[in-house]
């Protein structure tokens, strides 16, 4: 498989020095040959042994490079004590020095394991020969171990990499490691021999592997289609080199499975196109029913069988929209009571709030749904719920009728989905809300002081008077914090100061510059009432707190959503208690101008009720922009490119094109 090593110059690696174990009876005869061979190759160094069982020893107490043995000896032959040295030194290169020359003495020792063989001759100085023997044999020797310690490597290497190995000479696999015997299901012994294009390449790509020359092969990283052992098309990726394996030329290829690889980038094209044609249906749609309805529609042409939305109703799940086989929702029966149908993923979803994954509904225990479902033929199922924040509008659920079609990836990709829609759905309602001709106008009270202002204002009453604090908006900074504006009315403004500062949920506290009362402006970490009921669609207008209660006005498109408002409420503050509910007009034909400001980010609304509240508007102006942006701890130049943002959009809102 590998050529043998060599140094710069390419010739074999140095060898010094080499130690010869001489073993003959002859003592003189040993002697001038040890002397002889050290004198004509210093790199040898000979020691002596005088019989069979002294060579034993010599050879159990040092480790010799190689062993020179006379065949006559007093206690045995030299063929037998060969043959006991390679039970415990296999490797140790072994001469055989004898005066017999037969046939039969020489088949012997090759029997034996003699590395080679040299005959006396008494008439001439064989102490040259014997001399190039052992270096030639010592070398051999060398040349092995280091050729089998490069193959092991080499084979290590191989045999650990990730890669597919297989090398090939016309045609046939000569040798392939444990990974590519894995990739086809097979053993290494049972490919070794076979064909590599009819056993494993794909019917079509196995033209187009035999056409490509070694020029080509050897140049970049090129693509095949290889048939696994169950069957499974594996998109593979291989690179090839020429080698020289049992002295002669083979080709290696090196071969990864990127099918992984290869669907995440089908995945991904399928989900650029998916969100870029559903991102013109969030823009296009003017209403709740054109979304719902171009997102089923958009799943079902990216290859669902059935997608569907629906909401609760009365404790019953009703489609909004289908696009599929809808006999199976026709069918099903989808109440939120413990029922046969409980488990039915969407409604599963709609009564925990989770995601429902099912990869293959025939592993699941017979029910009813799940029998009618595998008789429309749906084996996988997923059912998501659409949110935001803390309001549920409904459940999106989907099914294929291949089992195991919903991975990881498509998972996340549908929860992501989800929120957008969730988060689409919150902003037309609240585009409704703003533009709504009618509504509802509700106040709620908190008892037992459970609004932070309410503790606040425990600390500030003093012995005449009360106070009474009015927050008149709340928005969100984008950091995670509130802003609110409140007024101060009746107490002490100096202990009200003092008591909001030391509230651990207040970060800052600006004065807000008013002649008539005293206004600040409040950064607050954490959820507020306020904060709380605005994924409600809810517009607080106002907010009254005294030491031991807090009411809120608020305004609601309907009372659609005044149940879930009211229980969440109750779950964060206690006490909840709505006091009036009154139906109202909010334009009578008067010529009340309104305008729409959902549009505003975060920041700009911040901005722009900062402005307003600062007086920033008025002449002369209570407050200059650095002032506001201060308050507001951001820069200057930031402050007033979000107010200016807002400005635009308030206007272009007002005057429309």
């Amino acid at each position: 498989m590998t050529e043998p090593p060599t140094d710069d110059c390419g010739r074999a690696p140095s060898l010094e020095p080499i130690d010869v174990l001489l073993v003959d009876d002859n003592e003189r005869w040993a002697a001038f040959t040890a002397e002889e061979l050290e004198r004509r190759e210093p790199s040898l160094r000979v020691e002596l042994a005088l019989g069979a069982n002294e060579a034993l020893s010599a050879i159990r107490e040092e480790d010799h490079d190689c062993l020179v043995v006379d065949y006559r000896m007093p206690e045995t032959n030299g063929i037998q004590l060969i043959e006991r040295v390679r039970e415990e030194r296999p490797e140790l290169p072994v001469i055989l020095v004898t005066g017999e020359g037969s046939e039969t003495v020489a088949a012997r020792a090759i029997d034996a394991g003699v590395t080679d063989y040299l005959p006396k001759d008494p008439k001439t100085d064989q102490t040259p020969v014997l001399a190039g023997k052992i270096r030639n044999a010592v070398e051999r020797r060398a040349l092995r171990r280091a050729i089998e310690d490069s193959e092991q490597r080499y084979r290590t290497v191989i045999e650990q990499s990730r890669d597919a190995i297989v090398i090939l000479r016309e045609g046939r696999i000569l040798f392939c490691n444990e990974r590519f015997a894995e990739f086809t299901d097979s053993s290494v012994d049972g490919l070794v021999g076979t064909r590599f294009v009819e056993t494993v390449v794909h019917e079509a790509d196995r033209e187009r592997f035999r056409g490509i020359d070694r020029e080509i092969l050897t140049d970049g990283v090129h693509r095949i289609r290889l048939v696994t052992g169950d069957g499974t098309v594996a998109h593979c990726e291989y690179t090839g080199c020429e080698l020289t394996y049992d002295g002669a030329p083979a080709t290696m290829l090196s071969i990864r499975d990127v099918t992984a690889k290869r669907l995440k980038e089908v995945r991904h094209r399928r989900e650029r196109n998916l969100n870029r044609h559903l991102q013109r249906a969030l823009v296009a749609s003017r209403n709740r029913d054109e979304l719902e309805d171009a997102v089923v529609t958009e799943l079902a042409d990216q290859g669902y069988d059935l997608v569907w939305f629906g909401t609760v109703v009365d404790g019953t799940l009703r489609p909004r929209a289908v696009t599929g086989d809808r006999r199976y929702v026709d069918d099903i029966g989808l109440s939120l009571e413990r029922t046969e149908h409980e488990c039915e993923p969407s409604v599963w979803a709609a009564r925990t709030g989770t995601t429902q994954v099912i990869s293959d509904l025939e592993a699941l225990f017979p029910t009813d749904w799940r029998n009618l479902a595998l008789e429309r033929g749906f084996r996988a199922a997923i059912a998501l719920p659409v949110g935001y924040e803390d309001v549920v509008y409904g459940v999106l659920a989907a099914y294929r009728a291949e089992p195991d079609a919903i991975d990881d990836a498509e998972r996340e990709f549908l929860r992501d989905l989800t929120a957008t829609v969730g988060y689409a759905i919150h902003h037309m309602d609240a585009r409704k809300a703003l533009t709504a001709d009618h509504g509802v106008e509700a106040r709620i009270e908190l008892r037992d002081g459970s609004h932070y202002l309410s503790e606040v204002a425990a600390v500030a009453a003093v012995e005449t008077s009360e106070p009474e604090l009015v927050v008149h908006s709340t928005y969100s900074n984008g950091d995670g914090e509130i802003v609110q504006y409140v007024t101060l009315r009746g107490g002490s403004t100096e202990e009200f100061r003092a008591a909001v500062a030391d509230h651990p949920a207040v970060r800052d506290v600006v004065p807000v510059r008013r002649a008539e009362s005293d206004s600040f402006q409040l950064t607050v970490d954490g959820p507020t009432p306020e904060s709380t009921v605005a994924p409600f669609n809810a517009r607080v207008r106002s907010t009254r707190v005294t030491a031991d209660r807090a009411v809120l006005r608020i305004e609601l498109p309907s009372r659609e959503n005044l149940d879930a408002l009211v229980e969440r409420l109750e779950e964060r503050y206690g006490r909840v208690s709505v006091l009036s509910l009154v139906e109202r007009e909010w334009a009578d034909g008067d010529g009340t101008l309104t305008v729409d400001t959902s549009a505003l980010t975060e920041k700009q609304a911040v901005a722009l009720e900062a402005a307003y509240r600062h007086g920033y508007f008025e002449q002369p102006r209570r407050s200059s922009a650095t002032d506001i942006a201060t308050a507001l701890g951001v820069a200057h130049s930031t402050y007033l490119q979000h107010l200016r943002a807002a400005q635009q959009k308030v206007f272009a809102e007002f005057y429309g094109d």
